[in-house]
């Protein structure tokens, strides 16, 4: 529970009410002025491990699904890349990314999207929303990391 010093905003989502705080802080912090990398999946198991694999390169925020993403990505400074599934509850990744396309600030920001759906259909449909890369699960996370320390490099320029 925050203390009454600290401001913490209510984000209304659907019947639920979500504390966020105004500005979240990272999950992971390996040095300053790593790439910032906000990773959205709705498997907490699946998100600590993509947390662990990519914090000692990356400064790290994580949100659950599109919905709190977007909640997230309205309070920090835009990400160098988002690691983003494809298959969530409220909002899911191609909804997202879409809406990312259509905001000028965000429309830049490259998406990987690591999702369970291979069929070529779902690739497309993944590449038509503006993901830059499209791995599917299992994955291996030396790849994973390859491309998302690509993207961010690239977004540095």
């Amino acid at each position: 529970m925050p203390s009454t010093d600290e401001h913490v905003e209510e984000a209304v989502y659907d019947d639920d009410l979500i504390p966020i705080d105004v500005v979240p802080s990272p999950s992971t912090r390996p040095t300053p002025g790593a790439p910032v990398v906000l990773v959205v999946d709705d498997d907490p198991m699946l998100r600590t491990a993509l947390v662990r694999a990519l914090g000692s390169t990356f400064t790290i925020y994580e949100a659950g699904d599109g919905q709190e993403a977007q909640a997230v990505l309205d309070v920090i400074p835009p990400p160098d890349a988002i690691v983003c599934d494809v298959s969530m509850p409220r909002v899911d990744g191609l909804t997202f990314a879409k809406g990312m396309r259509e905001t000028a600030s965000l429309r830049h920001i490259p998406i990987l999207f690591l999702t369970a759906r291979t069929s070529s259909v779902d690739v497309v449909a993944g590449i038509n929303a503006g993901a830059r890369h499209y791995l599917t699960k299992p994955f291996n996370v030396a790849e994973l990391a390859r491309k998302v320390g690509e993207m961010a490099k690239r977004a540095k320029r």
